[in-house]
């Protein structure tokens, strides 16, 4: 065999191994229905610990106010690809998971607290907003602190890989507060340095630190301070996928205007629920009900 034969015969089969791995990266971004219908499933991820959003109840089922979005854009995913038994294939989705299952494809509809930001949109599409939310800090009631300000210097715990950190980092750069963030990887952890006192506060958007407060029996034991780090829009992520889009955003506007929105609202974040016992009783933001106008 000459070396040009060789070199040729190589480069077909490199040809046809990157043919093989398209599936799984580039293609898996496009024709997200056609996906969904050949497999008769569609792939739902969800956070086990970002009540009201999205969690484990007490049988372990997912339960939350972004699960029962989702719930509704299935029922339209249904009708259009037109399988009134399309399974459901319930997801567990780490932080750090988020870009990459999101993004290839791997999961069709993220459930959770999730905020979308610039940076995301260059991997992953969003629906309209379903919650706006600050970020803000915890502390313990028994240090006695006031504001961030007092907090200058001091740890602060957040959760690695996520917009919380950048938030700290560029509040710090605002205001000249140096709060000095102590990366954890999950919720049970931030809770642990906060009660040990191994950090001073915890910072993480204030409709998910307190959906972990309701649940907690000590809640008295930590309170809420009033300094807005950031001001984050959180949304259901999916695919870039324009026709899984266009199914979204139909059925969040026939949710809104069917009033269905407006009901999933007051399940979750004002009356008793599975993710608040004695509820958040949280009225909706002026901003939330601007999204919410925009759409009826």
């Amino acid at each position: 065999m000459t070396l040009h034969s060789r070199i040729s015969g190589l480069a077909l089969a490199l040809t046809a191994t990157c043919a093989a791995l398209l599936p799984a990266t580039a293609g898996a971004q496009q024709d997200a229905l056609k996906r969904i219908a050949q497999r008769s499933q569609i792939n739902i991820g969800y956070s086990e610990g970002s009540p009201p959003f999205s969690f484990k109840d007490d049988k372990g089922r997912p339960a939350g106010y972004s699960i029962d979005y989702c719930m509704m854009i299935v029922e339209h995913l249904r009708q259009e690809v037109g399988k009134d038994k399309l399974r459901l294939n319930m997801v567990p989705v780490s932080t750090d998971q988020l870009p990459r299952l999101v993004g290839t494809g791997a999961v069709d509809l993220m459930c959770a607290g999730v905020s979308d930001t610039p940076e995301r949109r260059t991997t992953m599409g969003f629906s309209q907003p379903i919650f706006i939310s600050d970020v803000k800090l915890l502390v313990r009631a028994k240090d006695g602190y006031k504001s961030a300000a007092d907090l200058k210097d001091k740890h602060v715990a957040v959760l690695g890989r996520t917009t919380t950190e950048p938030a700290l980092k560029a509040y710090t750069q605002r205001t000249g507060v140096a709060l000095q963030p102590s990366r954890v990887v999950t919720v049970d952890a931030a809770l642990s340095q906060l009660r040990l006192g191994n950090a001073e506060a915890w910072a993480r958007d204030e409709i998910l630190l307190l959906g972990v407060l309701a649940r907690q029996a000590d809640k008295q034991n930590f309170v809420l301070l009033p300094d807005s780090l950031a001001s984050e829009t959180i949304a259901i992520a999916l695919p870039r996928d324009a026709g899984l889009q266009r199914v979204v955003d139909q059925a969040m506007a026939l949710a809104v205007r069917s009033g269905r929105a407006d009901a999933l609202y007051e399940t979750w974040f004002v009356k008793p629920s599975r993710a608040a016992p004695q509820g958040l009783n949280l009225p909706k933001s002026v901003a939330l009900k601007a999204e919410f106008d925009r759409l009826r």
